[in-house]
């Protein structure tokens, strides 16, 4: 899906969502610390992957998910 070597999955997030990534930024105030297009593993389509430091999403990651 995309290059994970240098993302520490430990500090950061990976969300490839485009809208639980602006859910984040825009309604969160969020910003991404990374950017970058990859490819889906599965389908081979483009995407926009969106890299988040864990620490900063946690509050937002559970009003996601109560919005679903």
């Amino acid at each position: 899906m995309f290059q994970s070597s240098n993302i520490d999955f430990e500090d950061n997030i990976i969300i490839v969502n485009p809208k639980q990534a602006a859910f984040y930024w825009e309604a969160k105030g969020i910003k991404p610390v990374h950017i970058f297009p990859s490819r889906d593993i599965n389908t081979n389509d483009p995407i926009i992957v969106f890299v988040f430091k864990r620490s900063a999403t946690k509050e937002a990651w559970r009003e996601w998910q109560d919005r679903r």
